[in-house]
């Protein structure tokens, strides 16, 4: 009973993980570009790879016994390591984007969210391809494990990677989303004059440099400038709390692996279904990260409906 249930949840996270994740990227490219674009695009790409090339052999190891050739469990090892960590620095990536828009909406910030997105894959790159290189007891050891390959648990590599992988970019989310509550918990600091012109002006910033708001035309001259911030700050809390919902879905999917691996590495005490519990925990999170910005956001929603619109409206 228990192989036919994990049997059915393998598959179920697996299927929907590649389902959701195509179905996104193909809504990704049919939008317009804008800073929240890149990262997103990276977060899709990473989940992808993971529900593609990761999970359907992490689960037919759990549900069978075979040895892998120790080329192919280089390989499967790396992109496991690759995938997910290109897909927690990539909600890293979205963080510093919302902290930027919300708290500096007039700068700009395309490119370098765009640098940043493409900084992700260098750096998942250098931390996979060491698990294959770095030895571990029983990364491939056919004489010692029925399934052979296993995670790497070298004490060192496994603390410096999950460094990079997990607590940093986790500490650098968690300290964005605090400065970003409490910059949307803040009094708007932006008021318009009112009754002097058909545009009024603002006393801090004019709203015509808001960039890429259709609401900001010269047909827009006649909305009051106070409907116009409540509409834009309307669109930076539903744009930050997407995110928000991102990151504490990462955290609580994430955790109970970053807190047992080191754990196994220094003791090798885990037990096999904890291992397994854990790992899938994580790998349900490549899954629910498409199905969340999907139902959350409308421009993704109306690519996914067929619309071909070209509104540059954004989620900024």
């Amino acid at each position: 009973m228990s192989w036919c249930v994990f049997a059915a949840t393998a598959v179920v996270i697996t299927l929907t993980t590649v389902v959701a994740n195509v179905v996104a990227l193909l809504a990704l490219w049919r939008v317009s570009r804008v800073p929240s674009h890149y990262p997103l695009m990276s977060l899709v790409t990473a989940d992808l790879l993971v529900g593609s090339a990761v999970m359907p052999i992490g689960g037919a190891r759990e549900l069978f016994v075979f040895h892998l050739d120790k080329t192919l469990c280089s390989v499967w090892s790396t992109l496991d390591v690759l995938g997910c960590t290109a897909s927690i620095l990539s909600l890293c990536a979205l963080g510093w984007e919302r902290y930027r828009a919300v708290t500096s909406p007039l700068a700009q910030r395309r490119d370098t969210a765009k640098h940043l997105a493409m900084m992700v894959w260098p750096v998942a790159t250098t931390v996979a391809l060491l698990t294959a290189f770095i030895p571990t007891t029983e990364h491939h050891d056919p004489g010692k494990a029925q399934k052979a390959c296993t995670v790497n648990i070298n004490v060192g590599y496994v603390f410096g990677s999950i460094l990079l992988s997990f607590y940093t970019p986790a500490v650098v989310m968690i300290v964005f989303y605090t400065k970003i509550i409490r910059s949307l918990s803040a009094p708007p600091p932006i008021r318009a004059h009112r009754g002097r012109s058909p545009i009024p002006e603002v006393t801090s910033i004019d709203v015509r440099q808001l960039p890429n708001l259709n609401i900001l035309t010269r047909a827009a001259a006649l909305i009051p400038p106070d409907a116009i911030l409540d509409n834009f700050s309307a669109r930076q809390r539903r744009a930050t709390m997407t995110i928000l919902k991102l990151m504490t879905l990462f955290l609580v999917c994430w955790t109970p692996f970053f807190v047992m691996l080191p754990t196994d590495a220094l003791c090798t005490c885990v037990s096999d279904s904890v291992w397994m519990l854990c790992t899938w925990l994580g790998y349900m999170n490549s899954a629910i990260n498409p199905m969340v910005y999907a139902v959350a956001s409308p421009r993704v929603r109306k690519a996914l409906l067929g619309s071909h619109t070209s509104t540059t409206q954004t989620e900024r």
